[in-house]
């Protein structure tokens, strides 16, 4: 059992913030599936994977990890581990992926995101069981 619930207005921003975030993958796979249908900017297509992905990851896990009872000293060093490993992928290693500092930049946006949510989570959120 979880130690904490979540507040109503929390947890209605966590699903906003993962329904965002699917919404984003879903117009990118749709792009790819009819380039002729662009539901977002192809900029922002171009990019948006990596903010979704990043975001939803630490959203999931942070939030599951905050109500169990975790610190969040911990979700602070999950938070830069992802964007580290997102930023290195994107920019330094060329033989698995072409360099490209938009998609780190757009990674670490999303898991800034994500941590900014998961703070205020933690310090307003929550309520004893």
């Amino acid at each position: 059992m979880s130690k904490y619930e979540c507040k109503k207005m929390y947890l209605a921003i966590y699903l906003c913030l993962i329904a965002v975030g699917a919404f984003s993958m879903m117009a990118r796979w749709i792009n790819n599936i009819n380039p002729e249908l662009k539901i977002l900017p192809a900029f922002l297509l171009s990019h948006i994977t990596n903010f979704a992905l990043c975001m939803m990851v630490l959203l999931i896990f942070g939030f599951v990890f905050i109500c169990f009872g975790g610190k969040l000293k911990i979700i602070t060093i999950v938070t830069t581990v992802i964007a580290l490993i997102g930023v290195i992928y994107e920019c330094f290693l060329p033989f698995l992926n072409t360099p490209d500092i938009w998609d780190a930049v757009f990674g670490v946006t999303g898991t800034a995101v994500a941590y900014i949510y998961l703070v205020m989570f933690k310090r307003n959120g929550l309520v004893d069981r």
